[in-house]
């Protein structure tokens, strides 16, 4: 495979297959705190925080409670409460160390729950 070819894959998985782009996924966050490098900056690490512990803890959530209890109808339920826990603990979190990002995020810091929720029952379904 050439570098053209790797380099064509690439660019078509970042900006014309992209799900997020695609959809309009998260958007309303992005919009509201792009205005600044800083709290563009917490917003992102925050959004990956949660994303990558929601995903472990709602695998293990699926895997070892619902699957095994047949409540597989629950995903949706149990994983955006999961989610929103989540969100919760980095909220407070934000809020006793770094006051001032949690001030400059404000609103847009509990929506991380309602775009996760809708990206996970996107995927889902």
């Amino acid at each position: 495979m050439s570098l053209t070819s790797l380099f064509a894959i690439a660019l078509s998985a970042i900006l014309i297959e992209n799900y997020i782009l695609v959809q309009f996924l998260g958007i309303c966050p992005f919009l509201g705190v792009s205005k600044k490098t800083d709290t563009a900056l917490g917003m992102s690490m925050a959004v990956i925080f949660v994303m990558t512990i929601a995903s472990a803890i709602t695998y293990l959530v699926n895997k070892y409670l619902l699957v095994t209890l047949k409540l597989e109808y629950m995903q949706t339920v149990a994983f955006i409460l999961v989610i929103a826990a989540l969100v919760q603990f980095v909220e407070m979190f934000l809020q006793k160390a770094v006051p001032a990002l949690y001030q400059a995020l404000g609103i847009y810091l509990p929506l991380i729950t309602t775009n996760c929720a809708v990206l996970g029952v996107d995927l889902l379904n």
